[in-house]
């Protein structure tokens, strides 16, 4: 019947094209090359799988987020107002890195660009998550 409409095709007006809303792939890669063994391979559908996941997740903490811009009258997203989004929203596994992250982020924004000499690099998130996980 064309009634019915598969939950899956259904879209949100605000969505936009998969173009506009989902993360690059080429992205999303290389993050998950970091995080696997140098032997291990990834096929296009767990490339895929994970580039929608990961997209979702953001777009979530950040509505929950704009919420509260427009309830404190503000227009800019912080790193704290992600942070306390992901409390609100139940992620409290996260808590015991992320505020240690942003805090690591503040001290150093502006330190090193491109063209810069860099020291050793610091501690990536996924590196936090990654040492909390094995404590």
């Amino acid at each position: 019947m064309d009634d019915d409409i598969d939950e899956h095709e259904e879209k949100d007006d605000n969505s936009g094209t998969d173009d506009q809303r989902l993360l690059p792939i080429a992205n999303i890669s290389r993050i998950m090359k970091r995080a696997l063994p140098p032997s291990a391979k990834m096929s296009k559908e767990a490339k895929a799988c994970v580039q929608e996941c990961v997209s979702e997740f953001i777009g979530f903490i950040t509505n929950e987020a704009s919420e509260r811009l427009v309830e404190d009258k503000r227009k800019t997203i912080t790193g704290d107002d992600v942070i306390d989004s992901m409390r609100a929203l139940g992620f409290d596994a996260y808590m015991a890195f992320l505020p240690q992250f942003l805090s690591y982020y503040r001290r150093n924004k502006g330190k090193a660009g491109p063209m810069k000499k860099q020291k050793p690099s610091p501690p990536s998130l996924l590196d936090m998550v990654q040492n909390h996980a094995q404590v």
